[in-house]
C-alpha cells in the first residue's frame, strides 16, 4: 500500500522495494537537496525580512555585549591584533563562518566560567544559518588576562562584523 509522507523531504517518490543499488538513498538526497536549496535560497544575497530583523538584533546584542565587557571587564584592555574571526554574508554561504563564530563563542563562556552567556546569540545565529556543518575546535588561552583579551577581541571582532554588514545593508546603490 502507499505510505504516507513521513517527512518534509518526501515528495511521494517511492524507490522500487526490490532494486538493488544506490536508487533509494539517491532520490531521497536529490529530494532533501531540492527542498533545501529552496528554503535557502535568497535572492542576489538579498536578506529577507525575517533574516534582516535577526540581523539587527545580533547587531545591537553583539554591539551591547562588546560594550559591556570592554566598561565592566576589561576596561583599559587592548584588543588581540592578531586574534582574527570570520565575518559573514547572509545567505548559505555563511553556515561555515558561523559554525566558527559560535564555537568561538562557546569558549569564551568556558574560559568565563559560564559568568558570561551568549546563548541567545548562537540561537540568533543558528536561526539564519541553512546547514549545520562541523564546528571547528577553539581553544583560548588559560591566563586570567589573557582570557579577557581573548573574550574582549572577539566580542569586538563580531561587534565590528555585525556594524559592516550593516552598513552594506543599508546603503544602496
Amino acid at each position: 500500500g502507499e505510505h504516507p509522507p513521513s517527512s518534509r523531504c518526501h515528495t511521494g517518490i517511492h524507490a522500487d522495494t526490490a532494486s538493488e543499488g544506490p536508487t533509494k538513498p539517491a532520490l531521497m538526497l536529490l529530494c532533501c537537496m531540492g527542498t533545501w536549496l529552496a528554503i535557502c535560497s535568497l535572492p542576489f544575497g538579498a536578506p529577507t525580512a525575517k533574516i534582516g530583523t535577526i540581523l539587527e538584533f545580533l547587531k545591537g546584542d553583539l554591539e551591547e555585549l562588546y560594550k559591556n565587557y570592554s566598561k565592566c571587564q576589561a576596561a583599559g584592555m587592548e584588543t588581540d591584533e592578531s586574534l582574527q574571526l570570520p565575518c559573514f554574508t547572509p545567505g548559505c554561504e555563511a553556515s561555515a563562518n558561523i559554525s566558527t563564530i559560535k564555537a568561538y563563542l562557546e569558549e569564551v563562556e568556558r574560559l568565563n566560567e559560564n559568568n558570561i552567556s551568549t546563548a541567545h546569540i548562537r540561537k540568533r545565529l543558528d536561526d539564519i544559518r541553512c546547514s549545520d556543518p562541523p564546528k571547528p575546535s577553539v581553544s583560548g588561552p588559560e591566563d586570567f588576562y589573557e582570557r579577557k583579551i581573548f573574550t574582549l577581541t572577539v566580542f569586538k571582532r563580531l561587534s565590528d562584523c555585525m556594524a559592516k554588514l550593516g552598513a552594506k545593508n543599508n546603503t544602496s546603490g
